[in-house]
């Protein structure tokens, strides 16, 4: 009798672990059905209109949807936000996303094409420093200051090696002022 009784509560126990056990989706800005389909609900519809979204957010959440449906990794990921410098795309999404990206260049690649332009990955939860790094991206950075001017606080960046002419330095600004609204004096020192 006890058997009897047992057996429906472990079949649905089973159920309930399989429907928390789901594989994460991809997270965007905007809704999952709305990035999937390309057209506003009235809820993000209104969320654009506010101000609390960009128009660059949901085109990015769009088109990692997109990217998202024929590769499995990068439904994992997590975009915090995005933004639009000059002709390129900067996506900011967790740490361990940016990191597979890192070890995956043909993953990378792959959002880049969908994009159609230059897609700079950064991360969310990163310090100033780690901010930085991540901008200078193989390069070394040497170190980072901050000085307090009477017009504003600015970020000196000494990294190592000679200015490099794949980086554009002026860019490397732009999206430091657009992303995190730092004002960066950058250096380089050759040893």
């Amino acid at each position: 009798m006890n058997g009897v009784f047992f057996i429906p509560v472990i079949w649905q126990s089973i159920k309930i672990m399989q429907v928390y056990n789901r594989s994460p989706s991809l997270k965007v800005p905007i809704c999952s059905f709305d990035a999937k389909t390309g057209v506003l609900c009235a809820k993000c519809e209104a969320r654009l209109q506010s101000g609390a979204l960009t128009q660059d957010d949901v085109d990015a959440s769009i088109k990692l949807s997109k990217v998202a449906s024929k590769s499995p990794e990068v439904d994992k990921f997590t975009l915090v936000k995005s933004a639009r410098v000059d002709d390129d795309f900067v996506l900011v999404l967790r740490n361990p996303d940016v990191m597979a990206l890192r070890r995956n260049p043909a993953l990378a690649e792959r959002i880049g094409n969908e994009f159609g332009q230059e897609v700079w990955f950064l991360e969310s939860e990163s310090s100033e420093r780690q901010f930085v790094e991540s901008l200078f991206h193989p390069a070394r950075v040497l170190s980072v200051n901050q000085f307090w001017l009477p017009d504003g606080k600015v970020t000196k960046v000494v990294v190592a090696g000679r200015p490099d002419q794949k980086k554009d330095i002026a860019k490397i600004q732009k999206i430091a002022k657009a992303v995190r609204n730092i004002e960066l004096l950058v250096e380089f020192e050759y040893r």
